[in-house]
């Protein structure tokens, strides 16, 4: 990122990113010292702190790890297609609605309601329906119907999107609020299509927030315990298992890898998203000085 500001000194500008970095490291201290005991060969607690990468090389053969790892993929790869298009769609409604505040109040109310409380009304909601397609598999011969909300991946899974969608759209809205429409109208007047325009004009501009909320969506769901615990039936995720441990025997030290393992490349994605993000941003603001400079004859 750029420290470039013509209106402050550049120590200014310095003791800001000296700052920055301070909040944001005493904000990942308990990532930071996951990974310290993680390359401790003794494990956690231990009076003696000896280096070792034995448990990074031990978790590929913790199965229970491994199974719980796939399944929260699996939740993040059904959940990514399906949240990031109805977060697109929406932020396009609001952008063109007159009544923005209810569409704000509808899409972010799930944010304002308890993990537990919203998990436990998911919960009550699916068994209630699945009682009732039960009746009408028994009465109607379509058996099929039975388990269509038994819990398992798709009542995980709507209760992920339900979890997410707010994020998704609040960070897509905020790369739209510097779109303008009258790009689209110019290429629609051009004889381009809906999606066309959108694909070749729109989209470029949002890319940056469509690429951010896909890191949320994956990061959260893997961050996510009390919904997919009440919702996920039979299976276990990630998270479930690691809290599980705390709960009973303690973190192994596999554990300790693997979480540090899961953070680091969260880490690095949202790293590479941002630095990305800030070079494609220099470079148009680059191309718009040039643009804007007067011509030297």
């Amino acid at each position: 990122m750029t420290l470039r500001d013509d209106f402050q000194p550049i120590w200014k500008l310095l003791l800001k990113w000296l700052w920055l970095s301070f909040v944001v490291f005493v904000l990942m201290a308990p990532v930071f010292y996951t990974m310290y005991i993680s390359f401790n060969k003794l494990g956690f607690g231990a009076k003696i702190y000896t280096f070792t990468f034995q448990w990074y090389i031990n978790v590929f053969s913790d199965k229970q790890l491994l199974t719980a790892l796939g399944w929260t993929m699996i939740l993040a790869g059904i959940t990514l297609p399906i949240v990031i298009p109805f977060g697109l769609l929406s932020a396009k409604f609001y952008k063109k609605s007159h009544n923005k505040v209810w569409i704000v109040f509808v899409l972010l109310s799930p944010l304002f309601v308890p993990a537990d409380i919203l998990g436990s009304a998911l919960l009550v909601f699916f068994k209630n329906l699945n009682k009732i397609f039960t009746f009408l598999s028994d009465h109607t011969g379509l058996y099929f119907l039975e388990t269509w909300f038994d819990l398992g991946i798709m009542t995980a899974v709507i209760g992920l999107i339900v979890y997410t969608l707010p994020y998704v759209f609040v960070v897509i809205m905020i790369t739209m609020a510097r779109y303008r429409p009258e790009q689209t109208e110019a290429a629609r007047d051009l004889g381009a299509t809906a999606w066309r325009a959108f694909w070749e004009i729109e989209f470029p501009q949002i890319r940056a927030g469509v690429f951010s909320a896909c890191a949320f969506v994956v990061i959260l769901t893997f961050n996510e315990y009390t919904r997919t615990s009440l919702l996920k039936g039979g299976f276990d995720t990630f998270t479930s298992v690691l809290i599980s441990q705390m709960l009973n025997t303690g973190m192994s030290e596999e554990s300790y890898a693997m979480a540090s393992i899961v953070s680091l490349v969260a880490i690095i994605i949202v790293a590479v998203i941002l630095i990305s993000t800030s070079i494609s941003k220099e470079k148009l603001e680059k191309q718009t000085r040039r643009i804007n400079e007067p011509a030297i004859k």
